[in-house]
């Protein structure tokens, strides 16, 4: 029997590395996909190569998968799709251990085909490999509250490495793996070589990347900056209640298209638990699910992503709430409930490959008026239910391959200074991009609409921290400012001489050729060095 669990997870997991290869991207999918794709370059959390806190042992996986691929970008695709694959044959084996076979098979395959999980499987981020993190120190952890002290101390080990991957699990997860090892093993000697163990490990990749990053004091530096310009503001403490409301609205979104048809299951719970009970089990799933989601909403959510860390738990809990409710179906014979059950699952299979695969988000529509309340609903299904999806990913790339290649086909280098917009609503930011993708041209990112004024230099900055001014100095050599922006911002004039050349997806590349000495934009002056004068001759 064990063989033939081997084989289902096995198959699983190559099925799941499969299905990802058609829709793996080619170029970086977002902002911090850049920035890890600039760390292996230079890795340097004060630029933000990548951010803090660091990802230090992710980066190290990259720099092995890029020197066999001498791609960035794939490289991390790479291990998004070996992580999926990972991780889809760990929760077979820890639906296995909780409740069954049969809730591991369909545990396994639904987790396989959840849109967000495929999604981010397909990209070059950690999110897939914060999936497989958290789904291996939940198996080690489960076994630990049945009592194995080697499998306490094995999850604590996995545990601390997993912050190196991606360090929030370390906070996330500790609740879980403290409280299996407390009412599991329930030796206080257990719980503290863990910490032990745990603390050891992280030390083993914590203090190279202080070390690489120049020192505790500009590592921290570089992370309260961010937490205070990223978290805070979204965080309950400091932060406004609208913000909070907002972040529970984006978690049960993207918990949506994680579960698709599987939520409707979340009905039948109560059925469930006067029927068979709450056991520890269930308990164990609760424990992993409830600290981050609390995290996500009331500190910060940033991605849809972020609900891979406990998305596994809600997939094995209504596997095992369904496969209850139709082994209890009446039925005239066991098999015929078997048949009934592999058709629900796939049905659910089929409906979570359609929405994945087919599925893409209407055209923006910013110039109807509309009630605030429908222009929010639409803006939110946008960006966190049919962005996640195959056609989105594919639109998402060709929008940025066509502003790379009519920059770099239509403009000298020498001669161009490409600007990005941060605030700027009607576009994403697109600053990372334009360093990777257009690294010989000159880039500026203006801080525009309700950011304070400001602009990022990335030739002339050593950290992720923007120039609080208004007054631009550009290369002597320049002669035309081009906007990498996906649409014009509606707060924004714009200026005289403005040349608009149209682009296939809906955008427009402006142009705003450099005529004179100075040019004024959104609050912000251009000013054109003099060319430097040639040395007179040296008097006879």
């Amino acid at each position: 029997m064990a063989r033939w669990d081997f084989v289902c997870a096995a198959a699983l997991a190559f099925l799941t590395v499969v299905s990802r290869l058609p829709y793996r991207v080619r170029m970086a999918y977002n902002w911090d996909a850049v920035q890890f794709a600039l760390a292996l370059r230079e890795y340097d959390v004060v630029k933000h190569q990548p951010h803090p806190p660091g990802y230090v042992l992710y980066v190290g996986l990259g720099r092995l998968a890029n020197a066999w691929l001498a791609d960035e970008t794939a490289a991390y695709v790479l291990l998004a799709v070996v992580f999926s694959g990972l991780t889809t044959f760990v929760v077979y084996y820890l639906a296995r251990a909780i409740y069954g076979r049969a809730t591991a098979l369909a545990a396994a395959t639904l987790v396989a085909v959840s849109p967000l999980f495929w999604f981010y499987g397909s990209v070059g981020l950690t999110y897939a490999g914060e999936a497989l993190c958290a789904s291996t120190v939940a198996y080690f952890s489960f076994r630990a509250l049945g009592g194995s002290r080697t499998d306490a101390w094995l999850s604590a080990g996995y545990l601390g490495l997993a912050g190196g991957v991606r360090q929030s699990i370390l906070v996330l997860l500790l609740p879980l793996w403290a409280g299996s090892v407390g009412f599991g093993v329930r030796s206080a000697r257990v719980l503290v070589i863990g910490l032990a163990i745990v603390a050891t490990t992280v030390l083993t990749w914590f203090l190279p990347m202080v070390w690489l990053t120049g020192g505790l004091e500009r590592y921290l530096e570089a992370s309260r900056t961010l937490a205070e310009t990223v978290v805070m503001p979204t965080s309950i403490v400091s932060g406004a209640f609208e913000a909070t409301l907002r972040m529970s609205r984006y978690v049960l979104e993207s918990v949506l298209v994680g579960l698709g048809p599987l939520v409707l299951v979340a009905f039948l719970l109560p059925w469930y638990v006067r029927r068979h009970g709450w056991s520890r089990r269930e308990s164990f799933l609760v424990a992993w699910t409830v600290p981050p989601a609390l995290v996500y909403t009331l500190v910060h959510f940033g991605q849809a992503g972020y609900v891979l860390t406990f998305l596994p738990a809600l997939v094995i809990l209504l596997s095992r709430v369904l496969l209850a409710a139709i082994t209890e179906a009446p039925a005239a014979r066991p098999r015929l409930r078997a048949a009934f059950a592999a058709a629900v699952v796939t049905a659910v299979v089929f409906v979570n490959g359609s929405f994945f695969v087919s599925a893409r988000p209407l055209p923006r529509d910013f110039d109807t008026p509309k009630p605030r309340w429908q222009q929010v609903a639409e803006d939110e299904a946008f960006d966190w239910i049919f962005s996640r999806t195959a056609a989105a990913l594919a639109e998402h790339e060709a929008v940025m391959r066509t502003f790379v290649d009519a920059i770099r086909g239509l403009y000298d280098p020498a001669e161009t200074v490409v600007l990005t917009e941060l605030g700027n609503t009607r576009s994403y930011p697109w600053l990372r991009h334009a360093m990777l993708y257009l690294p010989g041209y000159t880039i500026y990112e203006l801080h525009v609409g309700d950011v304070p004024p400001g602009y990022y230099a990335p030739r002339f900055a050593s950290a992720m921290t923007p120039f609080p001014d208004t007054e631009i100095h550009l290369p002597a050599s320049a002669r035309r400012l081009v906007w990498f922006v996906d649409h014009w911002s509606p707060l924004s004039e714009r200026p005289d001489d403005m040349v608009e050349i149209e682009l296939p997806h809906g955008r427009y590349l402006y142009v705003l050729p450099l005529r004179g000495a100075t040019v004024e934009y959104a609050g912000y002056t251009f000013i054109r060095d003099e060319p430097p004068r040639r040395a007179r001759r040296a008097a006879r």
